[in-house]
């Protein structure tokens, strides 16, 4: 793998959170394919990137603001195809909700990679929360219909995360 590839992996991770705190929903479209699948558990899976785009654009449009971080990324390419791992961090703010303005969690995401005419995208994406604190207000975008926010421990699901699963070490 080439410094070049690295690179990419880790701007297709990093423009993804660019895209969500400045809502450029046309910037998912340098991060995905055009048929990807993004499960975020609980039900909330959503095929193809018009969808997808259209989805998280009225999931966040209620916030004053968020901050997306992600750290810790781990891949492994393997020709037109590969995994990757990232930790994020996430803080969702949205003024004047009773109880306090911000929502923030931690969780990761569990991507599989293609290559798409020469360019790196994720395909399918598993993103799970490892963790979450301050007030579960501030998810509704319904008012009055609670979103409940699974807690996953990255211990209890090691044998299933895709990442560990495919890699394969030094090939």
């Amino acid at each position: 793998m080439s410094q070049s590839e690295a690179d990419t992996i880790l701007s297709l991770v990093h423009l993804y959170a660019l895209a969500i705190d400045t809502q450029q929903w046309d910037l998912f479209d340098e991060v995905f394919t055009s048929d990807v699948i993004a499960d975020y558990g609980e039900g909330a899976v959503w095929t193809g990137l018009e969808t997808f785009k259209q989805i998280f654009a009225v999931i966040h449009a209620v916030y004053s603001g968020t901050q997306h971080t992600m750290s810790n990324t781990l891949w492994e390419l393997q020709g037109h195809e590969g995994w990757a791992m990232t930790y994020g961090h996430f803080r969702l703010i949205k003024p004047g909700t009773p109880g306090g303005d911000f929502w923030e969690g931690q969780g990761y995401y569990d991507d599989r990679l293609v290559k798409v005419k020469g360019k790196w995208r994720i395909q399918h994406r598993i993103n799970r929360m490892t963790w979450s604190g301050g007030n579960p207000k501030v998810l509704e975008t319904t008012p009055g219909v609670p979103v409940i926010v699974p807690i996953t421990s990255l211990h209890d699901v090691g044998g299933d995360i895709r990442f560990l699963k495919e890699r394969k070490p030094g090939k």
